[in-house]
């Protein structure tokens, strides 16, 4: 197999499918080598056989609080295979789903802390739908920031023509990668 700086998108995009990983196929080949270094790697650290998998998955369960608070108030988790959500974060709106990588604009935390997003316009499972006004009562998104870093360069040119005025500048707009963990309505 090729280094993974050197695969071209249509490779990265095949690998990531063989994987079983859900994500937006118009993501950047920058994006796409973040979330398959991250899938590599958490890879490496599950158990061998599946016996030790089947062990672990209890003791997993019993210490994420957050889970079974969530179900003990009667929210309902959303599994990838079948519902997405719309958030809103940063004044932009993104469709998102369990398992899923997007970049939104600067949420300050450190990398791998939780974030729960409450601004949740829409959740979608399969048959049900519920559509907010303007958002979900009591739908949560959470999500794992996966990196906190700046966009590439963009040029800003201005020019006024016969007068001598000519500015040039650049910008990089800070962003927060976020691995959606959940979807709960």
């Amino acid at each position: 197999m090729k280094e993974y700086d050197e695969m071209t998108v249509k490779e990265l995009i095949e690998e990531l499918d063989s994987l079983g990983v859900s994500f937006n196929k118009k993501s950047r080949k920058a994006e796409l080598l973040e979330l398959l270094l991250a899938q590599t790697k958490g890879k490496s650290k599950k158990p061998a056989n599946k016996a030790d998998s089947e062990e672990a998955a209890p003791a997993a369960k019993s210490s994420e609080v957050p889970k079974s608070a969530g179900k003990a108030t009667g929210k309902k988790e959303i599994s990838a295979d079948s519902g997405y959500a719309i958030i809103r974060t940063g004044g932009k709106q993104y469709q998102v789903s369990a398992g899923s990588l997007v970049r939104v604009e600067k949420i300050e935390g450190n990398i791998g802390d939780t974030v729960e997003l409450q601004d949740v316009l829409a959740v979608f499972d399969g048959a049900n739908t519920k559509i907010g006004q303007p958002t979900v009562d009591g739908a949560v998104v959470t999500a794992r920031i996966v990196a906190q870093d700046k966009a590439k360069k963009v040029l800003v040119f201005k020019k006024k023509r016969r007068k001598g005025y000519r500015v040039k500048r650049g910008h990089r707009q800070m962003y927060t990668a976020l691995e959606i963990s959940g979807i709960s309505a």
